[in-house]
């Protein structure tokens, strides 16, 4: 509490988490419990340690997941290719194998459990044809 400000950092990150766990309509208990035990652990920790900054970036994905949100999978082959094409000009292997998945998931009925892994140097559009895809 430096300089007269009524909170710190600490304390206005742990309220900024447990508003966006608000949101979410369901958490795991034993999920639940890991996220509490980790905010304890963040709330004594200094902001110069290394610790400090692991601890906030494992909170910040953990209360990102969007836990207990369900959406319904799409196994539109025609829509995808649309968004693809429309999105991405060329990648058409890339754009193939998605599409593939996609036919595979249809016919199976889901895509649990299975990851696409999208791999390349940076800057050649792995995490915008991930978002067209989503």
């Amino acid at each position: 509490k430096e300089l007269g400000m009524e909170k710190d950092d600490k304390e206005t990150l742990i309220e900024k988490y447990r508003k966006k766990l608000a949101e979410y309509p369901s958490i795991p208990e034993e999920i639940n419990e890991i996220i509490e035990s980790e905010m304890d652990k963040f709330s004594h920790l200094e902001k110069n340690s290394a610790e400090f900054n692991i601890t906030r970036t494992y909170l910040d994905w953990l209360t990102n997941i969007p836990w207990g949100v369900v959406t319904t999978e799409n196994f539109n082959i025609t829509s995808a290719r649309r968004v693809l094409d429309r999105d991405h000009y060329g990648m058409d292997e890339v754009k193939e194998t998605i599409l593939q998945f996609i036919a595979v998931g249809k016919l199976k009925g889901s895509v649990q459990g299975k990851i696409l892994c999208l791999a390349g140097p940076p800057g050649v559009g792995k995490t915008s044809i991930a978002e067209s895809v989503a």
